[in-house]
């Protein structure tokens, strides 16, 4: 008998049919793994940070990183036009990059543990830079949100971040949700151009003040750099979101929600008032619409993460 050889047409067909359906089982799986693993470099890069900033405050009387004093005003992060960032020495204002990259400067920090993998920006390679060493400039480039993924508590307002913080208190983490790219959004605009992002029929909304009764409205306050797929029928939402967060005693935590710091403060948002936060301003709190003294933290217990 003649032996058959190949696979018929059908046969073929049938295969093939078989590995689609195969693929569309396995790989939502393998995606949301590799989300994860993003995820845990993200993390993994904030509690290096932490570790490193450790080490700082001990050389700095318990400060975390600060440069000069800086000037939490309109101009600060968005015109660089009296910032020599490559000069021998600091001129013009300072920004909260500038306090961070200080670690480049002076601990050897890799500009690329600044950048989450799932994140938009890029690492700080100093190409723009003429016979100069990544060390010897006072920030990261000429756009440096472009190459800084975490938001960092304030350093220049009037309760700066130290040693001395609570365990519970936050000193880093994912980008603010009410920054974009050394620009500050409006409550209610949205922070990067979502319909880029998200398929079409999402029933997100752009960030907001957290309402602390409606449950609901907690999520679209978190960080837009993680999110995965994952339907919340209780909320009608498709999507979750989070954020990594590095802690004052060292450890990072990824979290669903933004109201974890200390007695659940809100770590985007600051309080409206010094004495006596209401549970609203605590885990709600006031978002940021510039960059002047009174957009900042009202206590040592007022986490505000910004960029």
């Amino acid at each position: 008998m003649r032996k058959r050889k190949g696979f018929t047409l059908i046969e073929l067909i049938v295969v093939i049919a078989i590995i689609i359906m195969l693929l569309t089982i396995f790989m939502p799986p393998l995606s949301r793994v590799k989300k994860g693993e993003m995820r845990v470099v993200c993390g993994r890069n904030l509690k290096g940070l932490g570790r490193v900033m450790a080490v700082y405050a001990t050389d700095y009387d318990g400060e975390y990183v600060k440069l000069g004093n800086g000037i939490w005003s309109k101009e600060l992060g968005f015109s660089y036009e009296d910032t020599n960032y490559i000069a021998s020495e600091h001129t013009g204002p300072s920004t909260i990059t500038s306090s961070l990259y200080l670690l480049v400067r002076e601990a050897d920090v890799s500009p690329k543990s600044f950048v989450c993998p799932e994140s938009d920006e890029t690492e700080y390679d100093g190409q723009e830079l003429t016979n100069l060493d990544i060390v010897e400039v006072w920030d990261f480039g000429s756009e440096p949100h472009q190459h800084v993924s975490y938001a960092y508590h304030n350093p220049y307002g009037q309760y700066p971040a130290n040693s001395s913080r609570s365990a519970s208190f936050a000193v880093m983490g994912d980008m603010s949700p009410w920054f974009f790219m050394g620009d500050i959004m409006e409550p209610g605009q949205e922070p990067r151009d979502w319909t880029n992002e998200l398929p079409e029929k999402t029933t997100l909304q752009p960030p907001q003040i957290i309402n602390i009764t409606d449950k609901s409205l907690w999520k679209p306050g978190n960080s837009v750099i993680h999110f995965s797929e994952e339907k919340f029928f209780q909320y009608r939402m498709k999507y979750k979101f989070g954020q990594n967060i590095l802690y004052a005693d060292g450890h990072v935590d990824f979290t669903r929600y933004s109201n974890v710091g200390v007695d659940k403060d809100n770590i985007y948002t600051f309080w409206s008032t010094e004495e006596n936060p209401t549970e609203q301003d605590r885990q709600g709190g006031t978002a940021p619409t510039s960059r002047s003294p009174e957009n900042d933290a009202k206590s040592k217990d007022d986490s505000f993460l910004a960029i």
